[in-house]
């Protein structure tokens, strides 16, 4: 009984460990897929002609970031 306990307690670690990587995987691409949204309004705003200080507050981005994504 008690090596069923321990299975049974390890394979619930083991559960939550892997729903935490899954829940970390999703929020990272979440992250990336809103930080591609971003860049490519960047260049959309660059385009029509916004100073870079409007587009680096409208997208959330730093100027310096800005600055690099737009060459």
């Amino acid at each position: 009984m008690v090596q069923t306990k321990k299975f049974e307690q390890s394979f619930v670690n083991e559960y939550l460990a892997w729903n935490l990587h899954d829940r970390d995987v999703e929020r990272r691409s979440r992250l990336e897929g809103k930080l591609e949204a971003n860049i490519e309004t960047a260049r959309r705003l660059n385009s029509l002609g916004f100073p870079l200080e409007t587009i680096a507050q409208a997208t959330g981005l730093s100027i310096e970031t800005v600055k690099q994504i737009l060459g």
